[in-house]
């Protein structure tokens, strides 16, 4: 299950005036590729749903869930299902501000011809729709036109209709008025289950020592999976054999990750209990107020981000914490994040003080 790009396509992608829609999918994201765990089975059978003859249960449907997780392969899945005579149309946001910028009185009139004319609207990543200027209100006018001719839209973000501070409140709620379903990131055993899946498909022998390992590192963006596995074929292609994990070649590289010499977990914790005023000795011990609740949390978050250490050891710092709760605890701030703004922003100032030291 990747996010990322392949080989095009189904359809040609069709032009009003110098404005591209993309009618096209990628052959290789379709319902019988998607990796089906219980993370992502409601998605799952939501997105079939709407490809199903007759008129969908739901309209619009609204599928949250962080980056990397398969929501943009769901939206091709639906577009390579989507029958010849109901049609189906993808746009990412950023291509929507584009139309919308561009459109005269005569590319507007086609258009909104076109799209009478599709059956299904895929609409991708709606959170970085911008406050400012008009494009709002043209989405919402788009959506007005689609629901009243009964053509079924789909809608992904990373944040929940409601969480998108930026929407206006008629747009908000339209998003709001079907089904919303939401893809949570892997737990240790589905992590494992897409992994083996993905080295599968690359049609090389892999170890379970390496698909272990692959699992273990968690919150693994499947973007980066996927280039990680295109390396591997390299490897094997000009070696002969894979690398054991002894050789640091395995390790996928994080960019954003110091080197241990210069940020430890020693360092996250001090800079953490700095920021919300909590002894350091207290993130070991048993105490749950709720300033060093939200302290040993975004510690453990920081810890995993910034470092690349295992679970088990962000557990083992922490005062032998047991590795679910560092899962947990991982969780809990990502989702915090993408809800609460000011919160948001003063782990990323923490962050930023870190990656200065």
């Amino acid at each position: 299950m990747s996010e990322g790009t392949s080989n095009p396509t189904q359809t040609d992608s069709t032009r009003i005036g110098n404005l591209p829609f993309v009618t096209r999918f990628q052959e290789s994201q379709t319902f019988q590729s998607y990796v089906v765990a219980t993370f992502n089975r409601l998605a799952f059978a939501a997105a079939q749903e709407v490809t199903n003859e007759g008129k969908s249960k739901f309209n619009p449907l609204f599928i949250e869930g962080p980056p990397g997780v398969g929501k943009t392969h769901l939206l091709h899945a639906i577009g390579n299902a989507a029958p010849a005579r109901n049609p189906a149309v993808y746009l990412t946001c950023r291509s929507l501000l584009v139309v919308n910028s561009s459109l005269s009185s005569t590319v507007g009139q086609a258009f909104w011809e076109f799209l009478t004319s599709m059956q299904v609207l895929l609409v991708d990543d709606v959170h970085l729709l911008p406050a400012e200027g008009s494009f709002q209100q043209f989405l919402r006018e788009v959506f007005n036109w689609c629901y009243d001719l009964d053509k079924q839209m789909v809608f992904t973000a990373n944040r929940l209709p409601h969480q998108i501070p930026e929407l206006i409140e008629g747009l908000r709620s339209r998003l709001s008025w079907g089904l919303i379903v939401r893809i949570r990131e892997p737990d240790p055993d589905s992590y494992r289950q897409l992994i083996e899946a993905f080295l599968d498909a690359s049609e090389i022998e892999v170890s379970e020592e390496i698909s272990g390992y692959l699992a273990e590192q968690g919150s693994i963006n499947f973007h980066d999976l996927k280039d990680f596995v295109e390396k591997l074929q390299e490897v094997v292609e000009k070696e002969g054999s894979l690398p054991t994990l002894k050789n640091k070649s395995l390790a996928i590289k994080r960019k954003s990750i110091p080197s241990p010499e210069r940020l430890s977990l020693e360092a996250i914790q001090k800079e953490v209990c700095a920021t919300y005023s909590v002894a350091l000795e207290a993130l070991s011990g048993a105490a749950k107020s709720r300033p060093l609740v939200i302290a040993r949390q975004v510690g453990m978050y920081l810890s995993r981000k910034l470092t690349g250490s295992t679970y088990s050891a962000i557990g083992v710092s922490f005062g032998n914490r047991d590795h679910s709760t560092v899962i947990y605890a991982c969780r809990k701030v990502r989702a915090e994040m993408r809800r609460n703004r000011s919160f948001a922003e003063r782990v990323v100032e923490i962050e930023k003080r870190l990656l200065r030291i």
